[in-house]
């Protein structure tokens, strides 16, 4: 009776439980755990710091950059770049300490394993085979295991094991694993884990050890859908043979928690939490803008994992906060330029949740205001943007009534990138604005997940304060447009020039010449690490330059000779001697900001520029100066159905003479516009390329074929092309093409019916030229009519 009580009590409290979970919008909810798109993660915990390595998501396909997450609470996490690697694919890193003190870096490229070493778990890492791309486990290594998604598991006995595979689906396939040399260059013992043991493995193993008892963790299901899941298995030894045990992790039934997988474990005494990635919310297409979450993973007392309630709520700090201040701006009225729908509402910038964001209408400049509700003491602000490895240009201001506004922060110039960006100073005021004034790429806009407002000073996170290159010099002042603190050093006497020296641009302080930097947080007696390369004695040399800085200042001074020097850095924590080293031999990277200058109309060509029959093998654009120039053979202009057109029997192809403007690189919205019959429609038919690459995303081809996945827009991206299923009914009729994309949504029209309407993002590339009648890889070539073609570096939405 008592037994049946609290068996009926606990399932009650159980239910209640989930029913009481905070819902994905939720302010304040712990899940996602970090700001931003970040996919296969693994957690790890190296002396007092937390670790969160994981493929930079939300960029189409894992395209990088390499970057590392952390924290020393477990709540309060900050993105770190790392020079490695610098491949095209930097998927499902796993990161070690072994037996000789140093840190294993293992990630995989389709389909391949690498491993670098380093002394730091930040870094800097370089291959253990030597070459940067040199590979530690080719594909099939272990025959029937697709190499992917390597993962380590270091045994009692301090003997390393890796775990790898994905789509091990197949018959006779699995997951292949292996017993490590010493080295970790190698394997001496290796085995298939087949899908016979682990039910359904399809990627991500993950292996523990409890009680003797070893767990093999892994993911089911596509990672594109809601079937996405955690399974696992059993196995008295590391190598197997395993015995199924169940799915752990799974879709919540309410679909916001979506796609749950691809995890690794920490164990803190006795606890064990789960971080795994799950879909954004709204869903984005195709599944590749994930998050990272942290969850509670508990075994009953057999030594079964217990079935994991996936949450928003998270597990919270596992340490002391590092942050002292309240968030002031915590739910907040706030007011906005524009918003794009009701998902990315102004408001869910001041949630404190990571999983919403605000999203403006427009790639242009466009503000966020803050209402504080009284005057406030102000001394930091931090601002976690959507995509955290990729920088963002902005203003903050402060106002005690709206009107009348002050600079707090210009980072209208700023180079550097970060999550949070993180901006300091000290005034009294009731609101804050934001504005978004440009950025590293296009067609990303100023989108921010959270904006915090602090009344004391919140300087834990570890960041790069001052970086400054001989390009920061604008005659006056040596700007710290590399550097979080923002400002610049001014030319307090002397003068100052830059000049190419040794193969560097180098800042030339003349003699008898002085720079001063200003600020309060600068101090020799504090945690930093201050750093320069000087020039002198025919060489370039790291130079730590102590003697420059003191309480709020740095100094720097020439005496009767020429300083000269590039390449300044300070960080507001201590550097290991690898990373000074590292310092000492590399430049800062110093990335352009996105071009923000429309030009309209860039592509426009007509047949109607010419009279019935003629023979054309130059057509003039009518959008950025230049020409078509045919070259093959030349396209003959005559009427059909009430039209002129181009005809192309599939041997007319024309090249532009001219490129895209850089108005249309990376995500840029553009429209599209063209007059097409098509007497009989192909699979795939190119009518124009406007992109010279061929890589995943780089696309915008304009196709006219059957082909109901891209036929008619491609973009090299499968989830994001888009075809008509019934075009054959316009065969030998005129059809009227409009695409439109603002930078997250791209709808296409054929004869005024919208044929698809989905979110997308897209990777454009510099392009050499346009081609008209075949892609640029001389393929699907275009038998039709081509009566006029429109391309515009803007969104101009379909009038109805």
């Amino acid at each position: 009776m008592n037994r049946l009580y609290f068996w009926l009590a606990a399932l009650l409290c159980g239910t209640v439980s989930v029913l009481a979970q905070a819902s994905f919008d939720t302010p304040g909810t712990g899940n996602p755990v970090i700001p931003g798109y970040f996919a296969d993660p693994t957690v790890k915990k190296f002396g007092d710091t937390y670790y969160i390595y994981a493929t930079t998501d939300g960029s189409g396909a894992g395209f990088g950059p390499a970057q590392v997450w952390t924290s020393k609470d477990f709540a309060n996490w900050t993105l770190m770049p790392m020079n490695w690697p610098d491949s095209h694919w930097i998927w499902a890193p796993d990161v070690m300490r072994h037996s000789d003190g140093k840190y294993y870096y293992f990630y995989c490229q389709p389909c391949i394993i690498h491993c670098g070493v380093s002394d730091t778990p930040r870094g800097p890492w370089k291959n253990i085979l030597g070459e940067s791309e040199a590979v530690l486990i080719p594909d099939r290594f272990v025959t029937n295991a697709i190499t992917l998604d390597g993962q380590t598991f270091v045994d009692d006995d301090g003997s390393v094991y890796m775990y790898w595979g994905t789509w091990g689906i197949y018959k006779g396939f699995g997951c292949g694993a292996g017993k490590m040399t010493s080295d970790l260059k190698g394997f001496s013992k290796t085995r298939l884990i087949p899908n016979t043991e682990a039910t359904d493995f399809f990627e991500a193993p993950f292996v523990i050890k409890r009680n003797g008892i070893y767990y093999f963790m892994y993911s089911s299901g596509s990672c594109h859908d809601q079937t996405y899941r955690v399974q696992y298995a059993t196995s008295d030894a590391p190598l197997g043979p395993y015995k199924y045990g169940g799915c752990i992790l799974e879709t919540s039934a309410d679909g916001t928690i979506h796609g749950p997988g691809h995890h690794s474990i920490l164990q803190e005494g006795d606890n064990y939490y789960i971080v795994y990635h799950r879909h954004d919310n709204p869903h984005a297409n195709r599944g590749f803008h994930r998050q990272v979450c942290i969850d509670r993973m508990t075994f009953d007392a057999e030594g079964n994992i217990q079935k994991i309630i996936p949450t928003h709520d998270g597990v919270g700090a596992l340490a002391p906060s590092t942050v002292q201040s309240k968030n002031l701006a915590y739910q907040k009225t706030v007011r906005a330029s524009s918003f794009y729908d009701d998902n990315f509402r102004p408001e869910l910038a001041v949630d404190d949740n990571n999983g919403t964001l605000w999203r403006p209408r427009g790639m242009g400049q466009e503000w966020i205001e803050i209402d504080l509700g009284s005057n406030q003491q102000i001394q930091t602000i931090w601002t976690q943007f959507q995509y955290g490895t990729q920088f963002y240009q902005y203003l903050i201001e402060t106002s005690v009534n709206g009107k009348q506004w002050s600079v707090f922060a210009d980072k209208r110039n700023n180079h550097l990138a970060g999550s949070p960006m993180v901006d300091f100073g000290k005034t009294k005021a009731r609101y804050v604005r934001l504005t978004f004034t440009g950025g590293q790429k296009n067609g990303f806009g100023g989108a921010i997940w959270n904006i915090k407002v602090f009344g004391g000073i919140e300087a834990s996170a570890p960041q790069q304060w001052l970086g400054l290159t001989a390009a920061d010099w604008n005659g006056r002042e040596w700007e710290n447009n590399e550097g979080m603190l923002g400002g610049s050093f001014k030319l307090k006497q002397g003068a100052a020039r830059t000049q190419r020296i040794a193969g560097r641009d180098a800042l030339v302080l003349e003699p008898g010449t002085t720079l001063e930097f200003l600020h309060p947080l600068l101090s020799p007696s504090t945690e930093h690490t201050l750093s320069v390369l000087v020039y002198r004695l025919g060489k370039w040399q790291s130079d730590e330059v102590k003697s420059s800085l003191s309480n709020g200042k740095i100094l720097l001074q020439s005496g009767t000779e020429p300083l000269i020097i590039t390449n300044l850095r300070y960080y507001n924590w201590v550097q290991e001697e690898a990373e000074k080293a590292f310092d000492a031999t590399m430049d800062i990277v110093r990335l352009p900001a996105a071009n923000l200058q429309k030009k309209g109309l860039v592509v426009s060509i007509t047949a109607d520029a010419f009279s019935l029959g003629d023979t054309v093998q130059y057509i003039p654009n009518n959008g950025v100066k230049g020409i078509f120039e045919g070259i093959k053979a030349p396209s003959i202009v005559e009427e059909t159905a009430g039209k002129k057109g181009f005809r192309f029997d599939g041997s007319q192809v024309f090249r532009s003479n001219f490129q895209l403007p850089t108005t249309l690189l990376d995500n840029a919205p553009y429209t599209l516009e063209a007059w097409v019959l098509n007497p009989t429609i192909d699979l795939n038919e190119c009518v124009a390329d406007f992109t010279t690459s061929h890589d995943e995303l780089e696309k915008i081809m304009l196709v006219n074929g059957t082909e109901p996945r891209c036929g008619v827009i491609n973009h090299y991206g499968w989830y994001e092309d888009a075809g008509y299923k019934n075009l054959n009914e316009w065969a030998g009729k005129w059809q009227h093409i409009y695409i439109c994309f603002d930078g997250r949504i791209e709808q296409v029209y054929v004869n005024d019916q919208l044929v698809s309407e989905k979110d997308i993002q897209l990777l454009i590339k510099p392009s050499q030229f346009v081609t008209l009648g075949l892609n640029a890889e001389g393929n699907w070539p275009f038998t039709g009519y081509l009566h006029s073609l429109k391309l515009w570096d803007e969104y101009l939405p379909k009038l109805k």
